[in-house]
Protein backbone atom coordinates (compact mmCIF):
# COMPACT_ATOMS: atom_id res chain seq x y z
CA UNK A 1 0.00 0.00 0.00
CA UNK A 2 1.59 3.37 -0.97
CA UNK A 3 -0.39 5.95 1.13
CA UNK A 4 1.19 9.38 1.67
CA UNK A 5 0.59 11.37 5.09
CA UNK A 6 0.31 14.54 3.40
CA UNK A 7 -2.81 12.64 1.12
CA UNK A 8 -4.53 12.15 4.60
CA UNK A 9 -3.61 15.84 5.87
CA UNK A 10 -5.67 17.15 2.75
CA UNK A 11 -8.40 14.86 2.75
CA UNK A 12 -8.45 15.18 6.22
CA UNK A 13 -8.72 19.50 6.17
CA UNK A 14 -11.11 18.51 3.18
CA UNK A 15 -13.65 17.03 5.43
CA UNK A 16 -12.86 19.08 8.35
CA UNK A 17 -13.58 22.24 7.38
CA UNK A 18 -17.11 21.07 6.29
CA UNK A 19 -18.39 21.23 10.03
CA UNK A 20 -15.65 22.25 11.91
CA UNK A 21 -17.33 24.87 14.06
CA UNK A 22 -19.73 21.82 16.21
CA UNK A 23 -16.36 19.59 16.15
CA UNK A 24 -14.98 22.47 17.75
CA UNK A 25 -17.69 22.58 20.15
CA UNK A 26 -17.85 19.26 20.78
CA UNK A 27 -14.33 18.96 21.76
CA UNK A 28 -14.42 21.60 24.75
CA UNK A 29 -17.86 19.99 25.70
CA UNK A 30 -15.52 16.96 26.22
CA UNK A 31 -13.01 18.42 27.73
CA UNK A 32 -14.97 20.02 30.38
CA UNK A 33 -16.78 16.70 30.62
CA UNK A 34 -13.80 15.13 31.05
CA UNK A 35 -12.88 16.77 34.17
CA UNK A 36 -14.94 14.03 36.02
CA UNK A 37 -12.45 11.43 35.19
CA UNK A 38 -15.19 8.71 34.72
CA UNK A 39 -16.33 9.87 31.72
CA UNK A 40 -13.25 11.06 29.97
CA UNK A 41 -12.73 7.90 27.86
CA UNK A 42 -16.21 7.56 26.41
CA UNK A 43 -16.54 11.21 25.44
CA UNK A 44 -13.39 10.47 23.57
CA UNK A 45 -15.09 8.21 22.13
CA UNK A 46 -17.71 10.27 21.12
CA UNK A 47 -15.70 12.84 19.15
CA UNK A 48 -14.35 9.93 17.04
CA UNK A 49 -18.02 8.83 16.44
CA UNK A 50 -18.83 12.42 15.19
CA UNK A 51 -15.51 11.99 13.08
CA UNK A 52 -16.97 9.26 11.11
CA UNK A 53 -20.17 11.12 10.59
CA UNK A 54 -18.86 14.11 9.44
CA UNK A 55 -16.51 11.90 6.81
CA UNK A 56 -19.52 9.84 5.67
CA UNK A 57 -21.13 13.11 4.82
CA UNK A 58 -23.84 13.11 7.68
CA UNK A 59 -24.61 16.43 9.81
CA UNK A 60 -23.64 15.98 12.88
CA UNK A 61 -24.57 17.53 16.15
CA UNK A 62 -22.89 18.53 19.18
CA UNK A 63 -25.30 15.78 21.26
CA UNK A 64 -23.36 13.22 19.47
CA UNK A 65 -20.31 13.50 21.42
CA UNK A 66 -23.11 11.92 24.47
CA UNK A 67 -22.94 8.16 21.77
CA UNK A 68 -19.53 7.59 23.34
CA UNK A 69 -21.57 6.36 26.32
CA UNK A 70 -22.53 3.45 24.14
CA UNK A 71 -18.90 2.50 24.67
CA UNK A 72 -18.51 2.96 27.82
CA UNK A 73 -16.97 -0.24 29.27
CA UNK A 74 -15.03 -0.61 25.81
CA UNK A 75 -13.95 2.95 26.34
CA UNK A 76 -12.50 2.53 29.78
CA UNK A 77 -11.20 -1.05 29.53
CA UNK A 78 -9.17 0.18 26.07
CA UNK A 79 -7.74 3.32 28.20
CA UNK A 80 -6.83 0.90 31.14
CA UNK A 81 -5.28 -1.71 28.86
CA UNK A 82 -3.76 0.37 26.17
CA UNK A 83 -2.40 2.66 28.79
CA UNK A 84 -0.96 -0.02 31.27
CA UNK A 85 0.91 -1.96 27.89
CA UNK A 86 2.19 1.86 27.07
CA UNK A 87 3.65 2.36 30.86
CA UNK A 88 5.31 -1.03 30.90
CA UNK A 89 6.63 -0.01 27.44
CA UNK A 90 7.95 3.25 28.58
CA UNK A 91 9.05 1.74 31.62
CA UNK A 92 11.64 -0.59 29.64
CA UNK A 93 13.47 2.12 27.43
CA UNK A 94 11.38 4.29 26.84
CA UNK A 95 11.28 3.94 22.97
CA UNK A 96 9.04 0.72 23.42
CA UNK A 97 6.31 2.63 24.86
CA UNK A 98 6.33 5.57 22.19
CA UNK A 99 6.09 3.02 19.57
CA UNK A 100 2.88 1.25 21.38
CA UNK A 101 1.35 4.58 21.36
CA UNK A 102 2.02 4.75 17.36
CA UNK A 103 0.50 1.62 16.72
CA UNK A 104 -2.38 1.84 18.84
CA UNK A 105 -3.32 4.90 17.25
CA UNK A 106 -6.49 3.02 14.92
CA UNK A 107 -7.66 1.09 18.12
CA UNK A 108 -10.76 3.70 18.37
CA UNK A 109 -11.76 4.10 14.93
CA UNK A 110 -11.71 -0.10 14.54
CA UNK A 111 -13.77 -0.42 18.11
CA UNK A 112 -16.21 1.78 16.74
CA UNK A 113 -16.16 1.19 12.89
CA UNK A 114 -16.30 -2.82 13.51
CA UNK A 115 -17.94 -2.73 16.63
CA UNK A 116 -15.08 -4.73 18.50
CA UNK A 117 -13.94 -5.06 22.10
CA UNK A 118 -11.00 -2.96 23.36
CA UNK A 119 -8.16 -6.02 23.36
CA UNK A 120 -9.25 -7.23 20.11
CA UNK A 121 -9.08 -3.59 18.65
CA UNK A 122 -5.91 -3.01 20.11
CA UNK A 123 -4.69 -5.94 18.41
CA UNK A 124 -5.91 -5.47 15.24
CA UNK A 125 -4.52 -1.65 15.49
CA UNK A 126 -0.98 -2.81 16.55
CA UNK A 127 -1.33 -5.50 13.52
CA UNK A 128 -2.13 -2.80 10.99
CA UNK A 129 0.45 -0.34 12.29
CA UNK A 130 3.43 -2.97 12.63
CA UNK A 131 2.11 -3.77 9.01
CA UNK A 132 2.35 -0.02 7.91
CA UNK A 133 5.11 0.71 10.40
CA UNK A 134 6.78 3.47 8.25
CA UNK A 135 3.30 5.11 7.26
CA UNK A 136 2.18 4.74 11.21
CA UNK A 137 5.39 6.33 12.84
CA UNK A 138 4.87 9.54 10.82
CA UNK A 139 1.85 9.60 10.53
CA UNK A 140 1.90 9.15 14.88
CA UNK A 141 4.63 11.69 15.15
CA UNK A 142 2.99 14.28 12.76
CA UNK A 143 -0.77 13.66 14.63
CA UNK A 144 1.55 14.43 17.91
CA UNK A 145 3.38 17.34 16.44
CA UNK A 146 0.00 18.92 15.60
CA UNK A 147 -1.94 18.22 18.67
CA UNK A 148 1.46 19.64 20.51
CA UNK A 149 1.20 22.60 19.16
CA UNK A 150 -1.93 23.21 19.35
CA UNK A 151 -1.85 22.46 23.21
CA UNK A 152 1.01 25.06 23.43
CA UNK A 153 -0.98 27.70 22.02
CA UNK A 154 -3.70 26.49 24.80
CA UNK A 155 -7.21 27.09 22.75
CA UNK A 156 -5.54 26.13 19.55
CA UNK A 157 -6.25 22.65 20.63
CA UNK A 158 -9.80 22.65 20.14
CA UNK A 159 -9.05 22.97 16.41
CA UNK A 160 -6.30 20.49 16.00
CA UNK A 161 -7.31 17.93 17.98
CA UNK A 162 -10.73 16.97 16.24
CA UNK A 163 -8.57 17.38 13.20
CA UNK A 164 -6.00 14.75 13.65
CA UNK A 165 -9.09 12.37 14.66
CA UNK A 166 -10.62 12.69 11.22
CA UNK A 167 -7.08 12.45 9.96
CA UNK A 168 -7.04 8.93 11.85
CA UNK A 169 -10.39 7.71 10.31
CA UNK A 170 -9.08 8.65 6.90
CA UNK A 171 -5.96 6.53 7.82
CA UNK A 172 -7.51 3.31 9.50
CA UNK A 173 -9.91 3.13 6.19
CA UNK A 174 -7.35 3.13 3.76
CA UNK A 175 -4.99 0.88 5.63
CA UNK A 176 -7.89 -1.63 6.32
CA UNK A 177 -8.55 -1.32 2.53
CA UNK A 178 -12.40 -0.14 2.92
CA UNK A 179 -13.66 1.92 0.18
CA UNK A 180 -15.92 3.57 2.59
CA UNK A 181 -15.59 4.60 6.06
CA UNK A 182 -16.42 1.52 8.36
Amino acid sequence: MNLKVEDILSEGFDIYKKQFAVFIAATVIAVIGSILIITAPPLLFGLYIMGRKIIRGEEVEIKDVFKGFDYFAVSWVMVIAGGLAILVGLILLIIPGLILLLLFQYAIPIAIGENLGAIDSLKKSYRIGRDNFQFSIVLGILMLVINGIGGALALVWFITYPFTVICLWISTQKLMGENKII
